[in-house]
């Protein structure tokens, strides 16, 4: 039940056209929010564990960002072995400028006075001051299919 509230919570934070009262409705779902705080439309935090997103004072989330602090594979896949559900806390440090667009993943922490342009893919610690521009996608890793079979042996294994 709680969950369900916290996501009403936020649904209802994106529609309301004030950003005072937007940022205090975060609060309200669970995201720990510092003072002078800016959210701005259609910013998507974790809907499940809000808990574990923390955004210090003075710090400006521009539209349509999305700051994450779980991972899950919805569906009942192999993958699961591999890439089991974690909760990592994710930090916004103070004075932070985050443009529109930017997508937050996981355990990672935002230095103070750090500017994220627009469309930056954050997949790891930025540290203070500083300036990060792109997605920066590549192929990390070929995974390998016997992998998922030895995955799957050792689980059954345990159990």
């Amino acid at each position: 039940m709680r969950t369900i509230a916290r996501i009403l919570i936020q649904k209802f934070a994106n529609m309301v056209p004030f950003d005072g009262i937007r940022s205090d409705l975060y609060r309200a779902s669970g995201v720990r929010i510092g003072k002078g705080v800016f959210v701005g439309e259609g910013v998507l935090f974790d809907k499940l564990h809000p808990e574990y997103i923390e955004i210090g004072d003075r710090t400006a989330i521009g539209a349509r960002t999305i700051i994450t602090a779980h991972q899950i594979i919805p569906t009942e896949t192999n993958l699961r072995t591999l890439y089991p559900e974690e909760y990592k806390r994710t930090v916004v440090e103070h004075d932070v400028w985050i443009m529109p667009g930017v997508i937050i993943t996981p355990g990672v922490t935002i230095g103070h006075h750090s500017v994220l342009a627009t469309g930056a893919v954050i997949h790891k610690s930025v540290p203070p001051y500083s300036l990060v521009v792109g997605g920066g996608f590549r192929v990390a890793k070929q995974l390998d299919p016997a992998s998922f079979e030895e995955a799957r042996r050792e689980a059954s294994q345990t159990e």
